[in-house]
């Protein structure tokens, strides 16, 4: 290998959108904006899933992608890429998720899990599927006792519509909060996938990171630390308003361990007890 002083071309690669075009531009005016901010030639591969993204990784074919929390988390537990940093978005670098009924419902507690319909988002979303799951499990609750009906719906407004419609007892989603004194909690959500709807939270989970920049194993970790600078410090300038359009971050914070430790922790449970 080179020495690192001499890692001088990178690969940045994205999942493609439903608006593929868009997302090429999109990928194009940041790697542009990275390659001004850090002296590195930047070229953009565009995938269709996340299983080749990784296998661009693992072949050198791709040096930073950006990843799911999941995706990121599985991919840095098999040393296969080293996260670098996080995306800031609604002021915060992570989120919870949520398992939720209307406030008028009489289902309050875990242990009123019994026999209910529940809507998820898809098998892969992990605030709308794979972490409450964990979570419930790690409270030791029977998920085929608690719910007779799984139903997928595709999105989070989706998912709210049939908790509100009655076409689900419950569901799962994403929640925003922030430090509250006042609250019984001691914290209040400013934003969650229910929108403005009355509800009751029956538990929470979390945290989750947002999304990961990860840079694959291969990377100096000199070249690594240049690009984490650059988009830690970029704001308003060429390189976050990129930033902004690609990936709908308003910043980015360093990624550091403890940012996906309880993530690892809580899934590594789930799949040991099968």
């Amino acid at each position: 290998m080179a020495p690192e002083e001499e890692k001088t071309t990178l690969t940045v690669g994205v999942v493609l959108t439903s608006d593929p075009e868009g997302s090429r531009a999109s990928l194009a005016s940041f790697c542009k904006a990275l390659s001004d901010a850090t002296g590195f030639e930047v070229n953009g591969l565009g995938g269709w899933n996340y299983n080749t993204l990784l296998e661009a990784l693992e072949t050198g074919e791709v040096d930073l992608a950006w990843l799911p929390p999941l995706v990121a988390m599985r991919a840095t537990s098999r040393a296969r890429v080293m996260p670098i940093v996080l995306p800031v978005r609604n002021g915060a670098s992570s989120y919870r998720t949520a398992l939720y009924a209307p406030q008028s419902s009489p289902i309050r507690e875990i242990s009123d899990l019994q026999g209910l319909r529940a809507a998820w988002v898809d098998r892969q979303s992990a605030a709308g599927y794979i972490v409450l799951r964990a979570h419930l499990r790690s409270l030791g609750v029977d998920l085929d006792r608690a719910f007779r009906e799984n139903l997928f719906f595709g999105s989070h407004g989706e998912v709210a519509r049939a908790v509100l419609q009655g076409s689900a007892d419950v569901g799962a989603t994403f929640v925003h909060v922030e430090p509250d004194p006042s609250h019984p909690r001691g914290e209040r959500v400013v934003r969650a996938g229910w929108e403005a709807a009355d509800v009751h939270v029956i538990t929470c989970a979390g945290p989750i990171p947002a999304d990961v920049m990860a840079a694959s194993v291969r990377v100096p970790v000199a070249t690594m630390r240049k690009v984490q600078r650059a988009l830690v410090g970029s704001g308003d300038d060429e390189l976050g308003r990129a930033a902004r359009t690609l990936f709908g971050a308003e910043g980015f914070v360093v990624a550091l361990s403890e940012h996906l430790d309880p993530l690892a922790k809580l899934i590594a449970k789930q799949e040991s007890e099968g």
